[in-house]
């Protein structure tokens, strides 16, 4: 048998299978307001068959990422620091020295709490709490950019130079534009160089980042970085590109049978009524058919033999379908408070 406490990765066929099918979940079509989503709906439904409670956390973490992405102004981000603070607490419930966190979920409740709340000092003191574990690079210099902004917030403007160009001594990666960006930002407010100012803005530009209403100031509307920006945006705009900007039954999963995401009456635990009937079928039919899908690779698999060949194939001959109909259609209670102090 799979032991629950195994790392990321480590979780047998079982664990690839359900990755895949999280996968195909997040790239449901949703029902559209007030029906719910399709996709949450799917997650949420999923952590039941999650065997390992790191594979568990990372559902946890994609049901955050997914109310995260839907909350409307002035709300405050309750359900999502929830499932993010849930994550986290499965990771901790490990006690693996070496991943103590569940460093994604952090970063997200850090953003949560200094873009919604306007509570720099939680960020800081989250970062406080991780910033000797290892984690991947583009997660490093995610979270200093968003401990800079927090140092910013509370007006401590060489702390966050500091901090930004930390992230920059990082390779490249998804983050790197807006480090540069940020560290343009707090030098103005330093009275740095106006070089090196420029500089970083036309950095963050022409790596791919929107241009701002204080980079057009500084570089000038006519800038040739500015001008691609803007040309990139308009053609994105142009093509309809945006900017990145519970059903019953059980799983026999870690959160099989209730567990944390069915005690609440917020949106862990739903009643969801749409007013497409076929919009409605059409999403239920997606969720049955990746939960099916599920279903038969689990029974397929025993925690100790691989399948044979012929299965996986199968297997994947499965998902292969399935991803073209959705393009047709178009301790853990513990842990959490531990998390807090």
């Amino acid at each position: 048998r799979i032991d629950p406490t195994v790392e990321a990765g480590k979780g047998g066929i079982a664990e690839s299978i359900l990755r895949r099918a999280v996968q195909l979940a997040k790239s449901a079509p949703t029902t559209g307001s007030g029906g719910g989503s399709s996709r949450l709906e799917t997650l949420q439904k999923l952590v039941e068959y999650a065997h390992t409670l790191a594979l568990a956390a990372d559902v946890y973490y994609e049901i955050g990422m997914e109310i995260a992405a839907n909350l409307g102004d002035g709300v405050d981000g309750t359900d999502a620091m929830r499932a993010f603070s849930i994550a986290n607490a499965f990771i901790v419930a490990r006690n693996d020295t070496e991943t103590p966190y569940h460093i994604g979920s952090i970063v997200e409740l850090g953003k949560i709490a200094l873009e919604r709340e306007g509570n720099g000092k939680e960020v800081i003191r989250l970062f406080q709490k991780v910033k000797d574990v290892h984690m991947e690079d583009d997660r490093h210099v995610e979270l200093l950019v968003l401990v800079g902004r927090a140092h910013v917030s509370l007006e401590e403007t060489e702390t966050a130079i500091t901090e930004y160009t930390r992230a920059l001594s990082f390779p490249d990666c998804k983050s790197t534009p807006s480090a540069h960006n940020e560290l343009a930002i707090a030098l103005l407010k330093g009275s740095g160089d106006s070089h090196e100012i420029n500089l970083h803005f036309e950095k963050a530009l022409d790596m791919g980042m929107d241009p701002t209403p204080e980079m057009i100031e500084a570089l000038g509307e006519r800038h040739s970085s500015v001008m691609r920006a803007l040309n990139r945006q308009y053609y994105r705009n142009a093509h309809g590109g945006g900017a990145d900007g519970g059903a019953s039954g059980g799983g026999g999963g870690i959160m099989s049978g209730g567990g944390v995401g069915s005690q609440s009456s917020s949106v862990f635990a739903p009643q969801y009524k749409s007013t497409d009937e076929a919009a409605a079928s059409s999403s239920g039919a997606q969720q049955s058919e990746t939960l099916a899908l599920l279903e038969q690779g689990a029974a397929t698999y025993d925690g100790q033999n691989m399948p044979m060949g012929g299965e996986v194939e199968g297997a994947e001959s499965s998902l292969s379908n399935l991803k073209a109909k959705k393009k047709q259609q178009g301790s853990v209670e513990s842990n959490l408070s531990n998390l807090k102090r």
